[in-house]
């Protein structure tokens, strides 16, 4: 069986930019209102997104929103930890 090749393009893409659409607005929402109120969890940013945009549970599970959540920040927050420069502002 012949295993399909990675297309060219998509190698230097960084993780961060092959999620989907709506967890791209959801990343910038929940990171917006916890640099606006440092206080706030991730847990309570996340619930008022959905509650906002009217996302039910069944269209977008609550925990697969946090555990997404988590993974871009984590594809941005990588970079650093291999000793690349990145801005400061970019991450709480």
């Amino acid at each position: 069986m012949i295993m399909p090749k990675c297309k060219n393009y998509l190698v230097n893409v960084p993780k961060f930019y092959k999620f989907q659409a709506l967890d791209h607005i959801q990343f910038g929402f929940v990171q917006g209102l916890r640099k606006a109120l440092p206080g706030m969890k991730v847990t309570q940013a996340l619930q008022i997104f959905l509650d906002a945009f009217q996302i039910e549970e069944d269209d977008y599970c609550f925990d697969t929103a946090k555990h997404t959540y988590y993974r871009m920040l984590s594809s941005i927050t990588e970079p650093i930890e291999k000793g690349m420069k990145v801005d400061p502002d970019q991450i709480l």
